[in-house]
């Protein structure tokens, strides 16, 4: 089975060249918490570093970011290059940044369970088809579990329920006989 932390997908039209990529090192956990505090994630509240770090490092994240192409190199005016030595003229090469504008997490052993959970793009970079991207980058992730017995999400629309169900092949668990979903919102440190 291939790493699920090291995919990587790229994607370029007229609006711009995105990339989502699975690679933990890319995160930007700013830009995380602050989705955790969207009203588009109702469910979810910001979290402190040290547990948000902890969150991504126990799942699969797929991190949805815009390429933002690089300055061009300014230039001097101190010598003229020569082909003998280097050139004072330019900097080194530009390098292109990423800048996070989504996110899908699957929490999973690695093996044979992945619950998705926390898809976001952010509302200005909405509309450009790049929610069903995401979602086609996780349904190859799902496809590349060789063991993996059930996927699972939460949704409270119609609309995303029937999107997801295209989508991924999900359906409603409701549907399965002999399957009960089960669930508690929270557990306070007193029990309750």
């Amino acid at each position: 089975m291939e790493d699920l932390n090291d995919q990587s997908w790229q994607r370029e039209d007229e609006r711009g060249v995105f990339f989502v990529s699975t690679k933990p090192n890319l995160l930007d956990h700013d830009f995380i918490n602050t989705a955790f505090e969207d009203p588009d994630m109702f469910w979810a509240t910001r979290l402190p570093p040290d547990q948000l770090a902890k969150a991504l490092s126990q799942s699969v994240t797929v991190g949805l970011f815009e390429v933002i192409p690089a300055a061009p190199p300014r230039s001097t005016t101190d010598e003229p290059s020569s082909p003998r030595d280097g050139s004072p003229t330019t900097d080194l090469p530009p390098q292109e940044a990423l800048q996070q504008i989504g996110l899908a997490r699957l929490v999973t052993d690695h093996v044979t369970f992945a619950y998705l959970s926390d898809v976001y793009v952010t509302p200005t970079k909405r509309g450009l088809g790049l929610f069903p991207w995401l979602i086609q980058c996780v349904k190859e992730l799902l496809q590349a579990h060789p063991a993996l017995r059930r996927a699972a999400l939460l949704t409270g629309s119609d609309s995303l329920s029937k999107f997801y169900a295209r989508a991924l092949g999900v359906w409603d668990m409701a549907e399965e006989p002999r399957v009960t979903v089960m669930c508690r919102k929270a557990f306070n440190a007193d029990g309750a």
